[in-house]
């Protein structure tokens, strides 16, 4: 059992990374107002707010990628290899990602009514935590042969 544990959480944390890498190349690459952030900022606004934007979108697009790569490196090499604390790490820094993210987006919705996604941001948080669950499961019990 402890074989598909690690196999799961492997799968868990790679859809993960994969999720920040597509999430971070489609911020990166906009080249227009996506719709919830365009419903965050009055129209009027819009234009004089472009460069902004865009400087934002590229900057969390490509934090976004590069912490993707980054957790899948360490999911596929040191934390296959057993490396003590690799799970933590991916885990924590996925989490503090997605954590920050669904606070920004209710915080955005509180100040500007724009739509959330914080749910999204909660069905990954929920994914990273049972990935690292599963990382951590504890190997099966072996029986000694003087236990009976």
């Amino acid at each position: 059992m402890r074989i598909a544990f690690g196999w799961i959480s492997t799968i868990l944390f790679v859809v993960l990374g994969l999720f920040l890498v597509a999430f971070g190349m489609l911020y990166a690459s906009v080249n227009d107002y996506l719709p919830f952030h365009a419903a965050a900022l009055p129209e009027a606004a819009r234009e004089a707010a472009r460069p902004l934007y865009f400087a934002l979108m590229k900057l969390i697009g490509g934090a976004s990628a590069a912490l993707g790569m980054l957790g899948l490196y360490v999911t596929l090499l040191p934390m296959r290899r057993g490396l003590a604390g690799a799970g933590l790490m991916v885990s924590l820094s996925y989490a503090g990602a997605l954590v920050m993210a669904a606070f920004v987006a209710e915080t955005l919705h509180a100040t500007t009514g724009a739509p959330t996604s914080w749910h999204i941001m909660g069905v990954l948080l929920g994914m990273t935590a049972a990935a690292f669950a599963l990382h951590c499961a504890p190997p099966p019990a072996v029986r000694r042969a003087d236990q009976g």
